[in-house]
């Protein structure tokens, strides 16, 4: 079918000026001025506009010192060379799937005054490097409606000294500190494996640490069960819990010889329980208030001590912005060793308390601890004070600086320093 005509929107004198027009109008600059060349006139040719100039890149600027996360990143900005080196090794490492990390703890003493242990790379009993270790930490996420998350986590560590054990009690001078399979469900964190018992403070902000690390309660690891969760009321209130159930112990822990079974004997049904109920009330103060108790099995135990103990604690953390403070009282039952080495007999009865405050100012936290304990039937006492600092060097780096002062006094009133001296150490990881 033929197509209507369609009639121009143009008349047809107009189209004819329109069809002379456009191809003038597309006439270069350049051509113009040849022709006015052509035609003796002058014309003034004009650059091309130049291109605009990019902004000046800012100079790097470093960040106060009181907001700086390292001093790495005081002393040459965030994108320093050190921390980006690290921060491209963990993101190789995850890119890759290489859930692997190594580090290590490198431990100087000097003595204050008199003679204890000399000065040097460690103390004549653990010299060297304090240990060496590597951590693997494989994880696979789950989308369902039970659980998030499985996976593992181990940590092997090594001393370099083939004779100086980290305890006399240990089997070897290598030893695994953590090595278990763990579940993240909406019920909480199940774990079954070689486990840190949640006992008490986990941790109160120190290298060398204070009384009851030395009695055996802290970075304890043992056979087990454990469950976790934190249960959120609300903005500003929740309650972290933790049941635990060990088999039997490992041999590994931070006592002395000499302060608990595990030195001497064999921990086994051990139950622990913890809860700390943790009140924000604002953005800037922070309350938590936690509760421990723990039973378990004697296994072999030997003239003079309990088949049985059980321990009760608290602790109670008070932060306000970058100012913390803290303090826990420990009480055991039974005695849990034929020689304590505070007493140097069966006491039946160990109290500690410790307490401690600390300050971080941009990269750098300083703590003033002090820890004591009472043992009974019979009797002793003893005393940790532990003032210092920590560095924050770099992401991966961190300095620590303390001065110790530890005496312990038997059953026969006899004192003798354990440690009179400075402590420096470096741990760093990869």
């Amino acid at each position: 079918m033929q197509q209507p005509f369609r009639k121009s929107f143009f008349p047809s004198s107009t189209r004819g000026i329109i069809l002379f027009v456009l191809p003038v109008a597309f006439i270069t600059s350049e051509m113009r001025a040849q022709v006015a060349v052509r035609a003796g006139r002058k014309v003034e040719m004009r650059a091309p506009p130049a291109e605009p100039t990019p902004p000046p890149v800012p100079p790097k600027v470093r960040p106060a010192f009181a907001r700086a996360a390292a001093v790495s990143d005081y002393l040459f900005g965030k994108d320093n060379a050190w921390d980006s080196t690290y921060d491209a090794i963990q993101l190789w490492k995850k890119e890759n799937h290489l859930p692997i990390s190594v580090g290590a703890h490198h431990w100087f003493h000097l003595d204050r005054d008199e003679r204890i242990y000399g000065n040097g790379y460690g103390v004549p009993t653990e010299s060297g490097t304090y240990y060496w270790y590597l951590g693997l930490d494989p994880a696979f996420e789950l989308k369902n409606n039970i659980f998030q998350e499985i996976g593992a986590h181990a940590q092997f560590r090594v001393r370099d000294d083939e004779n100086d054990k980290l305890r006399a009690f240990y089997y070897n001078t290598y030893w695994f500190y953590e090595a278990y399979a763990y579940a993240k469900t909406k019920f909480g964190t199940f774990k079954a494996g070689q486990i840190v018992t949640q006992f008490g403070l986990p941790w109160d902000g120190t290298w060398w640490e204070g009384v009851p690390y030395f009695d055996g309660y802290k970075f304890d690891p043992d056979y087990g069960l454990s469950w976790e969760k934190t249960w959120k009321q609300s903005e500003h209130f929740s309650i972290d819990t933790t049941a635990q159930f060990f088999f039997a112990s490992d041999r590994v822990n931070g006592s002395i010889p000499g302060a608990d079974a595990e030195s001497a004997d064999n921990e086994r049904n051990t139950g622990v329980i913890r809860l700390v109920p943790t009140w924000k009330l604002n953005d800037d103060l922070k309350i938590a208030w936690g509760f421990s108790a723990l039973a378990g099995e004697i296994k072999g135990s030997r003239p003079g001590t309990d088949d049985a103990r059980a321990v009760f604690g608290s602790d109670v953390t008070l932060s306000y912005k970058n100012f913390s403070i803290f303090a826990e009282y420990i009480d055991a039952f039974g005695a849990a060793n034929p020689a304590r080495y505070v007493s140097g007999g069966p006491s039946d009865r160990v109290d500690s308390a410790r307490a401690g405050v600390s300050y971080k100012y941009g990269p750098v936290t300083f703590h003033l601890n002090y820890s004591y304990g009472w043992d009974h039937n019979p009797g002793g006492h003893q005393f940790i004070f532990d003032p210092g600092l920590n560095v924050q060097l770099a992401k991966n780096l961190t300095f620590y600086a303390e001065y110790v002062k530890w005496d312990v006094t038997n059953r026969k009133g006899r004192t003798v320093k354990f440690d009179d001296g400075f402590e420096l150490i470096l741990v760093w990881n990869l």
